[in-house]
């Protein structure tokens, strides 16, 4: 393989420094024997002929020993250590520039008298401007001192560069960098300086490589390079305590798609240990390595690899519990949750995952006493990767699931000293809840650096009961509980989403989604549904501002548990969950200070929320908004403090609405 060019077409790929260095060292000697048979010959010396001289110079291998040779024996010689007088220099080169630019560099002057060392310094100072093949020192006696003559044979003319085994050198980026020099004498001093260049490419890529072979042949600077390629890959599981070699249950391919870029025949790249955290993290193996095993034949360097593989447990069950943050939102029992887990990893041995969960809630009815836990099932069957090259990952699901509608429905309570609670009928239901039965697929890839897109399908039952798990199609104002007027409402829904989340220190955030519920049957909802939300920190010292602001809007069949609630610990702190409004749109905005108080464990903040509905809570199903004296519209500010605890941040803030009335938040984190 090689890569080639000339003035029209570039191509090299590196060049050793050593080489540079011996070509320089090996013409400056061929001068310097000359000026040591001047010196060390005494009156031998002097009788000399130029052509002698010129005869001995014309060995364009001379040799550095042999000066240092003659300045030994000068030590052991005093007499032969005396200066020689310089009357007259000369240059002959092929041309004025050439022999100027020699003229440059040279440290002696005429009438003055020099050592060998002295020359043969001069001699090392031409060839290291780089553009000089063979420097010969020529010396002829003359009454007036010793006359000295500069033979220069300047490198050839450059009118290509062929490099031979660098395939993953880019073409465009050889001809980039030594375009300057095609047409010119070669500089070896700037062909050592490109050749870093090129160098730092390979270092860049995490790309080992070697070079070899450097010539000129009619012009064309030739060099060979061998990148080390990947031989035979073989795959081993191991046993994750003993390191003893196992029976694994992964099928080798689902492996190998993994690894992008261990493959027979590719260069050995950096890329490489980006190949194994993908295969952890999509193969589901608890640990991952490489060992090397290099070798040599007439064809390069290349590198037998071995996948070392440690799986992780292929099933088991678990059961917990803890504190939910939506159960803190909503207040009371809700806040705890119980669960038991089965999980099966690699499923057939295609690194899929099959998991189940029973979920328990306590709840209690408005009277304080306890009733029938809630309990949720989901169900999930995930492939991380289904094979195409968009790397692609599916999510089979049925989840159950029922949530509070106090933020919607809930009694009207007093806000402010001339509130009034509404028509509420006391025979109503206390507490009100939706149930939601959904299944589906879900489709998520990766669309570009930091983007990711999901588009999924799903069939939704959803009904409403109240505190005592008795069914119920209207509040305690009368208003509907679901768009039908039936016992539950059925959507088929389809989804896409676009998420953006840069990696770095305050690189924004962005989310936007688009929901349509398709009326496959009659009796099924219409709607299209549009979110969005973005964030973005930014850092003055150890102090962080968040700013965010998130909105939507609804058209079409809008069940009222389906409205956009607005106010609480994720909207508009200062009003209870959904006391701002409820609408078909909205609109809310944040921001918020932070200072650590104790470094990495306690902070403490500022901040100021407002939100509206945009006056369309009248348009949502029984205004429940209205109904209930909500403003529409609004804003808070407080201060709170956050602190890091096994179960994550958990945040005290205290907050005061525009109508002046505070209120304490509470919540593991804010998921705005």
């Amino acid at each position: 393989n090689s890569s080639s060019g000339g003035i029209g077409g570039p191509c090299l790929a590196n060049m050793s420094m050593a080489n540079s260095a011996a070509a320089s060292s090996a013409g400056s000697n061929n001068g310097d024997e000359d000026t040591r048979r001047r010196r060390g010959g005494g009156s031998e010396a002097s009788s000399s002929s130029s052509s002698e001289v010129a005869k001995r110079g014309s060995n364009i291998q001379p040799a550095i020993s042999d000066i240092s040779d003659a300045e030994a024996g000068s030590k052991q010689d005093p007499e032969s250590n005396r200066p020689i007088l310089i009357s007259s220099i000369d240059f002959q080169g092929e041309t004025p520039e050439l022999e100027q630019l020699a003229r440059s560099v040279v440290s002696i002057k005429p009438n003055f008298s020099y050592t060998i060392k002295d020359i043969s310094a001069d001699v090392m100072r031409i060839y290291d401007t780089g553009c000089y093949k063979e420097v010969d020192p020529m010396t002829v006696d003359t009454r007036d001192g010793v006359a000295l003559t500069f033979r220069l044979q300047a490198n050839p003319v450059i009118r290509g560069i062929v490099i031979r085994g660098a395939d993953e050198l880019p073409v465009s980026h050889i001809h980039g960098v030594f375009k300057p020099q095609f047409g010119k004498v070669m500089n070896s001093v700037l062909v050592v300086g490109a050749l870093r260049e090129l160098s730092e490419w390979y270092e860049s890529k995490r790309m080992p490589v070697e070079w070899y072979g450097i010539d000129v042949v009619d012009g064309i600077l030739e060099i060979g390079a061998e990148e080390p390629r990947v031989a035979n890959v073989d795959i081993r599981f191991l046993d994750g305590k003993t390191g003893e070699t196992v029976e694994g249950r992964t099928k080798p391919a689902y492996i190998h798609r993994c690894l992008k870029s261990v493959k027979p025949g590719m260069a050995l790249h950096g890329r490489i240990t980006d190949d194994l955290a993908d295969l952890m993290a999509t193969a589901g193996m608890e640990t991952a390595s490489i060992t090397w095993s290099p070798r040599r034949d007439v064809n390069g360097i290349w590198v037998d690899t071995t996948i070392n593989c440690v799986e992780r447990t292929n099933s088991g069950f678990s059961g917990g519990g803890g504190i939910s943050a939506k159960g803190l939102s909503e207040g009371g029992l809700s806040a705890l949750i119980a669960n038991a887990d089965f999980y099966r990893r690699n499923l057939f041995g295609r690194c899929q995952t099959l998991t189940a969960r029973l979920e328990m809630v306590p709840s209690s009815s408005s009277s304080g006493n306890l009733q029938r836990p809630e309990v949720d099932v989901k169900v999930a069957h995930y492939d991380p990767w289904i094979g195409d090259a968009g790397r692609t990952s599916r999510r089979v699901f049925l989840d159950s699931d029922s949530s509070s509608l106090e933020a919607i429905h809930a009694r009207a309570e007093p806000v402010g000293e001339d509130a009034e609670l509404g028509g509420a009928d006391e025979s109503g239901p206390k507490g009100i809840f939706v149930r939601r039965v959904v299944s589906g697929v879900e489709y998520r890839r990766p669309l570009a650096a930091c983007c990711t897109g999901t588009f999924s399908a799903t069939y939704q039952r959803a009904s409403t009961h109240d505190d005592l798990k008795q069914q119920c199609l209207k509040d305690a104002y009368g208003s509907p509980l679901t768009f039908s007027g039936h016992s539950h409402d059925t959507m088929a829904n389809a989804l896409f989403r676009f998420v953006y989340e840069g990696t770095g220190k305050d690189e924004p955030q962005l989310v936007v989604s688009a929901e349509q519920a398709l009326p496959i049957r009659p009796d099924m909802l219409s709607f299209n549904r549009v979110l969005v939300r973005a964030q973005r920190n930014f850092h003055v010292g150890s102090t962080k501002l968040t700013v965010g602001a998130k909105g939507g809007n609804v058209i079409g069949d809008l069940p009222p548990y389906e409205a956009f609630p607005i106010g609480g610990v994720n909207s508009v702190r200062g009003y209870a969950e959904g006391g701002v409004g409820a609408g078909r749109k909205f609109i809310v905005g944040s921001a918020e200070l932070t200072v650590p108080l104790v470094p990495n464990s306690f902070n403490g903040c500022v901040f100021f929320d407002i939100g509206s509905d945009l006056k369309s809570g009248t348009t949502v199903l029984g205004d429940p908004g209205g109904t209930r004296g909500k403003p529409g519209q609004g804003y808070g500010y407080g201060l709170g403090v956050s602190a890091m605890t096994p179960v994550g941040p958990v945040r005290l803030e205290y907050a005061f609405s525009d109508k002046g009335v505070g209120r304490m938040h509470c919540g593991l984190s804010r998921n705005f």
